[in-house]
């Protein structure tokens, strides 16, 4: 799918696509001897993985959960039980729902502050194996950002805007 835009008549469509896409993938990689790693935003993204994904992959064989490894591309500093948590999101939407043990995850530790945390997941994602490619993106695993419809993920907050301030009343 690379260089391509899909469009979907409705988010039930875009679900059974976005799955099969994903367990197709995993396949893939579990079939050339490596492991499936991807990063995933929040958003409606989690809703739509967890409405077909868990159905559309195995629970045994190279190509299970089990042996994947995900990150996330939009957490926010927050603790996993927060509202805003994409973890936390994952969490309680999608990963109980998966067949087997489920997938590696690497999340920010919470009670770190920002300097640190983002240190401590730059390290997760260095020592993550099977996310050595994540520093050549476009050549290795994928990353799904704003998936449905009013998304913002892909907004670009540069250094030094109020919008990155814990005590901002715009965050």
């Amino acid at each position: 799918m690379a260089g391509s835009v899909s469009v979907f008549p409705s988010p039930e469509e875009l679900s059974r696509a976005l799955a099969a896409l994903v367990a197709e993938r995993a396949a893939a990689v579990a079939e050339a001897g490596g492991r499936f790693s991807v990063a995933l935003s929040g958003g409606s993204l989690v809703g739509l993985l967890s409405r077909d994904l868990p159905a559309a992959v195995s629970a045994t064989g190279p190509a299970a959960p089990e042996r994947w490894l995900v990150a996330f591309c939009d957490e926010r500093l927050v603790p996993p039980e927060h509202p805003e948590s994409t973890w936390g999101a994952y969490q309680a939407q999608l990963l109980p729902r998966l067949p087997g043990p489920g997938p590696r995850v690497l999340s920010v530790t919470p009670g770190l502050g920002p300097e640190a945390a983002a240190d401590d997941y730059a390290e997760q994602l260095r020592k993550g194996k099977g996310f050595k490619r994540m520093r050549k993106m476009a050549q290795g695993d994928p990353e799904w950002v704003g998936m449905g419809h009013g998304d913002t993920v892909t907004q670009n907050c540069p250094p030094g805007d109020k919008r990155l301030s814990p005590m901002s009343p715009e965050r």
